[in-house]
This record gives C-alpha cells, sequence and structure tokens, in this order.
C-alpha cells in the first residue's frame, strides 16, 4: 500500500512539473475535406474551392506556391497530386471513401499543405 502511495505521489510531482513549464501554442489549423466537396485549380497559386461537408459553405483560398503537397502520406508535387485527385474522383466508390487535410498557418491563416489519403490502386 505505502509503494502504491508513493508511486501516486511521484506521478503527481512529475505530472504537474511537466504542466507548470509548458505552455502550447497552435501553430496550424486543420480542416478534413470529403474529396467530394473539394475543387483544385487547375495550376499552383490558382484557388482552390472546398465545403468540410454537403450543403456547408464553400470556402475558397489561394494555393500558394510554397504549398506542401502529400498524396497517402508521401511528398508529391503539384501535378502528381492534381493526377491522384483526379483518379480518385474518377471512381464514385473511391471519392466518397477519400478525405483531404488542409493545413493552415496560425497567424497568416495561409495553406501551408494539403493532404490526401485515399484508397488509390497500386
Amino acid at each position: 500500500m505505502l509503494r502504491q502511495i508513493l508511486v501516486v505521489a511521484a506521478l503527481v510531482g512529475v505530472l504537474g512539473t511537466a504542466q507548470a513549464g509548458s505552455t502550447l501554442e497552435a501553430v496550424e489549423y486543420a480542416a478534413e475535406v470529403p474529396l467530394v466537396e473539394l475543387v483544385i485549380p487547375s495550376a499552383q497559386g490558382g484557388t482552390l474551392r472546398f465545403a468540410v461537408c454537403g450543403g456547408c459553405e464553400t470556402q475558397r483560398v489561394i494555393m500558394p506556391s510554397s504549398t506542401g503537397y502529400l498524396v497517402n502520406n508521401r511528398r508529391v508535387t503539384f501535378e502528381e497530386f492534381a493526377a491522384a485527385v483526379a483518379t480518385a474522383k474518377a471512381s464514385t466508390e473511391i471519392a466518397n471513401r477519400s478525405l483531404v487535410g488542409l493545413f493552415f498557418d496560425a497567424s497568416s491563416k495561409g495553406l501551408r499543405r494539403i493532404a490526401l489519403v485515399a484508397p488509390l490502386p497500386q
């Protein structure tokens, strides 16, 4: 029993110390978007249109040249990203099972990266 009390006291001390010196600061915000609610521009630097749900208001954001692109957690070029989006949208089944993560800078609100998660054919 004494051993359990000492372990709990030690954990409380460690957690209290860890929390006292740390401050969390948001560096980016994210939105999860169904692929079917996403319209990408034909070229980098264009306007991306998206809605976070069917029937939700459409949002617009510029895709700056600094935007990073990922497909299933692999870095790709804009052209490869656009091709993967087109492939996924070509199949209703794949499109309905696919999501896009949009990651925005917390201070500037600019788009940092866009990530497609889709069950694409190998």
